[in-house]
C-alpha cells in the first residue's frame, strides 16, 4: 500500500475536436493559446522525411501533459544520479547505471559497463549456458580511470545516455554508451590524462592502441571534435585528451571485427528514432546523431531484418550474433500486426456459438455475484479486463441479458478507476496520480513495485484494453474516461520529453521489447518477464486509441505491438539461438546479462510458458506461429498436464497447432485451471475459433 499526501485534483485536460477524432493534449494539440506557438505542440509531430514519423521528441518546457495534470502525490526515489532536469530514466536498460544506491553494470548490445565515482570499466560479455540458464554476465576487463568524484545522467532517450563527470562540482568530461553502437565514448571538456591498462600497443601505424585480455582485444582510438582521428602514442598507463576530444574503447575477438571497429570509430551524441507502417511492415529507423556526420559501425540484434545493410562482420552476444554494419542509422522491419483483443465469435457456426453463449450466461451470473473488485492497478487491471472481454464474448454469442448485466458492472467499476479525478482523496483506493519524484502516473494501491514503476505497461495496458472493449461506439464512455486514459497512455508511450515525463518509458525500439524493472537495481541489468502482458498494453493502447478517434496514437501504439510481438518470439517463444547445454524450447525471463526457464513468482513448468500467454489476447496469434515450436512449448511446460496453473493459457496455445485436442482438453478443465484475468466462456470462444480456421494468423 502506498502511504504517501495526496493532494487535490488540479482541473482535468481539456478534449479539442480535431477532424473526425476527438484529441486530448498531450496526444494532440495544445489547449492554452496563450503559450502562443507552444499551443501548437503536437507530442507525435508530422512525418518526416520518406515518411517516417519521429518519437522520442522534445517537447517545449511549457507542455503539461495529461499525466501531470492529476492529483499529485510526492514519492521518494532514494538515492540517485540523475541531473533535476531530467526525468529519472526508469524501465531503461541503462536505469541501473543512475537509479539506486549502488551504480550496477548495465549492457548496451555489444559491450557492456559499468561506471562509478573515479572511472568506468568496460568488458565484452561471454556467453555460457546450463540446462536453464543462459549467461553473459558483465566482466570489468578494461579500466578507464578518470580524474573526477562523481557522476550524473544529464541527457537520456531509450536507446542512449549521457553521463555528465564532475570534480569538486566542476563538469570534466562526459560519457557516452548507446545500444547497438559497440563503443564506450569519453569527451573530454577539459585537457586531462585518462588513466588506461599497462602495456598498451600501437596498431595501424598509431590510429589505435590494444590489450589482450585472454581471447578478447580492447582497443582505444581518439577522435576530435569532427570525428577525424589523431595518432595515438603508447605510454605506460596514460592517454592524454585535449578539450574537445574523445577516447574511445572497443572490444572483439577476430581481427576482420577489430580492424572495421577501428576504423569506424566516432563519437555518438544520442540518437532519434522513427517508425512507418507500410507494406506489411513495421518500420524502426534508429539515427545516431554521430560527430560530423561521419558514419560509424552499429551492430544489429537477430530479430531486426535489415534494409540494404552490408555485413561487415559479427560478435557474439546473449541473443545470438550481432550483425556489425558500417552506417549513421539502423532501419530495421517486422511484419506489422493489426490490434486485435477478441475471438471473432460471431462467424461461428450455430452449435459451438450455443456453446460459448450458453458458458457466458453462467460466466456472467458468477461474476455478478462474486467477490468486489480488487483494488491494487495489477489485479484491479485484471478483473476489468474480465469482465470487458466477458461482455464482448456475451454480446457477440448473443446472450444478450447476460451481457447487459456484466456490461454494467464492468462500466461502474472503470468509472471507479477512471472517472472524475477530483475526489481521488487519502480514503481512495481505485485512483491514480502524478508522482513528483519519479515523474510519472502511480496508482493509490500498488502491486509487484509499481510505486517504484515496476510493471507499468503491464498493469495499465488492461485499463486500455478494457475501455477499449466496453467503449466501442460508445462515445459517452470514452468522454468520461479519456482525461485519465489520456494519463495512463502518457505514462508509459508518451513519444515527448520535457522533463516531466520521458519518452517511451519502458519501450526499447533498439530491442524492440519493454523493460519492466522500474530501477534495474540488478548485476544483471534490466529485464522482462511478461511479454505476452506487454503485448497487451501496446494492443490495449492501440484499440483504445482506434476507438476515440486518435489515429497518430494508434499508428505508434500498432508500431510498438509489432515489435513487441516479433522480440517475443525472437527471444522469448520461439527463439533460434539457444545454446545446447540449455535444454528448453523457449525463454521465461530475459536481462540485460542473462536469460532464464525461471519465473519471479512460481516454479511450476506451467507458469514459465503461461507468463508468456495471458491474458491471450487474438492477436497472439498473428505474426508467424511455428507449429512444431507450439507443440515443443507445450510438451515443455504441461508435464503434469493441463489442470495445472495457467492450463487454460497453455490450452488456448495449443489451438495454435492442435485446434481440435485444445478443445477436448478445455471443454474437461475444471475452474481451477481458469485464470483469474479469464472467463471460460472466453476460452471456449478462443478454441472454437482457432479450430473454426477464423483467428488472424
Amino acid at each position: 500500500m502506498i502511504s504517501r499526501t495526496w493532494t487535490s485534483a488540479v482541473a482535468l485536460l481539456a478534449v479539442l475536436a480535431v477532424g473526425t477524432g476527438a484529441v486530448v493534449a498531450g496526444w494532440g494539440s495544445g489547449d492554452d493559446p496563450a503559450r502562443g506557438r507552444d499551443a501548437d505542440f503536437h507530442p507525435f509531430g508530422s512525418s518526416g522525411s520518406a515518411g517516417w514519423t519521429p518519437v522520442t521528441r522534445q517537447a517545449p518546457s511549457s507542455w503539461t501533459p495529461a499525466a501531470a495534470r492529476l492529483p499529485r502525490t510526492d514519492g521518494a526515489t532514494g538515492p540517485v544520479r540523475v541531473d533535476p532536469d531530467l526525468a529519472p530514466p526508469t524501465n531503461r536498460w541503462y536505469s541501473g547505471m543512475f537509479l539506486g544506491a549502488e551504480s550496477q553494470p548495465v549492457f548496451a548490445m555489444p559491450l557492456a559497463a559499468q561506471a562509478d565515482d573515479t572511472g568506468v570499466s568496460v568488458g565484452l560479455p561471454r556467453v555460457a549456458a546450463t540446462e536453464q540458464t543462459i549467461t553473459a554476465p558483465f566482466a570489468p576487463e578494461l579500466r578507464l580511470g578518470l580524474q573526477v568524484d562523481a557522476f550524473v545522467a544529464t541527457r537520456a532517450d531509450p536507446v542512449s545516455v549521457t553521463s555528465t563527470y564532475t570534480s569538486s562540482g566542476t563538469a570534466v568530461g562526459k560519457l557516452d554508451l548507446a545500444e547497438g553502437w559497440p563503443y564506450v565514448g569519453y569527451t573530454a571538456l577539459e585537457d586531462q590524462d585518462v588513466t588506461v591498462p599497462e602495456g598498451l600497443e600501437e596498431r595501424d601505424g598509431g590510429r589505435w592502441l590494444a590489450t589482450d585480455v585472454g581471447d578478447t582485444t580492447y582497443g582505444l582510438a581518439v577522435s576530435r571534435a569532427d570525428g577525424s582521428r589523431r595518432s595515438l602514442t603508447p605510454s605506460r598507463d596514460v592517454v592524454e585528451l585535449g578539450r574537445g576530444e574523445t577516447l574511445l574503447a572497443f572490444a572483439g575477438r577476430e581481427d576482420r571485427t577489430l580492424a572495421e571497429l577501428a576504423r569506424g570509430a566516432v563519437p555518438v551524441r544520442g540518437t532519434s528514432v522513427g517508425f512507418d507502417l507500410a507494406g506489411g511492415q513495421a518500420r524502426t529507423r534508429i539515427e545516431y546523431r554521430t560527430a560530423g556526420g561521419r558514419s560509424t559501425v552499429l551492430a544489429a540484434m537477430p530479430h531486426q531484418s535489415l534494409d540494404r545493410a552490408t555485413v561487415l562482420g559479427r560478435v557474439d552476444s546473449l541473443y545470438g550474433p550481432l550483425r556489425l554494419v558500417r552506417s549513421r542509422a539502423l532501419v530495421s522491419g517486422v511484419p506489422a500486426l493489426t490490434p486485435d483483443a477478441t475471438p471473432d465469435v460471431r462467424r461461428l457456426g450455430r452449435d459451438a456459438r450455443a456453446e460459448v453463449r450458453e458458458q457466458a450466461v453462467a460466466d456472467v451470473a458468477r461474476e455478478v455475484s462474486g467477490s468486489p473488485p480488487r483494488q491494487d492497478t495489477y489485479f484491479g487491471g485484471k478483473d476489468v479486463y474480465r469482465m470487458a472481454q466477458l461482455t464482448r464474448v456475451a454480446e457477440a454469442a448473443g446472450a444478450d441479458a447476460a451481457a447487459r448485466r456484466v456490461r454494467e458492472r464492468a462500466v461502474a467499476e472503470l468509472d471507479a478507476w477512471l472517472g472524475d479525478t477530483s475526489d481521488c482523496t487519502v480514503t481512495s483506493t481505485r485512483c491514480f496520480a502524478y508522482d513528483t519524484a519519479w515523474r510519472g502516473v502511480v496508482g493509490r494501491t500498488a502491486a509487484f513495485g509499481s510505486e517504484e514503476f515496476n510493471d507499468h505497461h503491464f498493469h495499465y495496458g488492461y485499463f486500455l484494453a478494457a475501455a477499449a472493449l466496453l467503449g466501442e461506439g460508445e462515445p459517452r464512455l470514452l468522454d468520461r474516461w479519456r482525461s485519465t486514459l489520456t494519463a495512463l497512455a502518457e505514462d508509459i508511450a508518451s513519444p515527448a520529453t520535457n522533463g516531466t515525463l520521458p519518452a517511451l518509458r519502458s519501450f526499447d525500439p533498439y530491442a524492440g521489447h519493454s523493460w519492466a524493472a522500474g530501477t534495474s537495481d540488478f548485476a544483471d541489468g534490466n529485464n522482462q518477464e511478461s511479454s505476452s502482458e506487454a503485448i497487451n498494453a501496446w494492443n490495449g493502447l492501440a484499440l483504445w486509441a482506434e476507438a476515440d478517434g486518435n489515429r497518430a496514437l494508434a499508428r505508434q501504439a500498432t508500431w510498438q505491438l509489432s515489435l513487441e510481438a516479433a522480440s517475443a518470439r525472437a527471444y522469448w517463444l520461439q527463439p533460434r539461438h539457444l545454446p545446447a547445454a540449455y535444454e528448453h524450447p523457449f525463454v521465461s525471463l530475459n536481462w540485460g546479462g542473462k536469460r532464464e526457464w525461471a519465473t519471479w513468482f512460481s516454479s511450476e513448468p506451467s507458469a514459465m510458458l503461461g507468463i508468456q500467454l495471458l491474458p491471450m489476447p487474438a492477436v497472439l496469434a498473428q505474426g508467424g506461429v511455428d507449429e512444431e515450436r507450439v507443440r515443443a512449448n507445450v510438451a515443455d511446460a504441461a508435464t503434469r498436464g493441463f489442470d495445472t496453473m495457467f492450463g487454460d493459457y497453455l490450452t488456448m496455445y495449443l489451438a495454435l497447432a492442435e485446434p481440435g485436442r485444445a478443445l477436448r482438453v478445455g471443454r474437461r478443465l475444471p475452474d481451477s485451471a481458469i485464470d483469474d484475468g479469464n472467463t471460460r466462456s472466453h476460452l471456449l470462444a478462443w478454441l472454437h475459433t482457432a479450430r473454426a480456421g477464423e483467428l488472424p494468423r
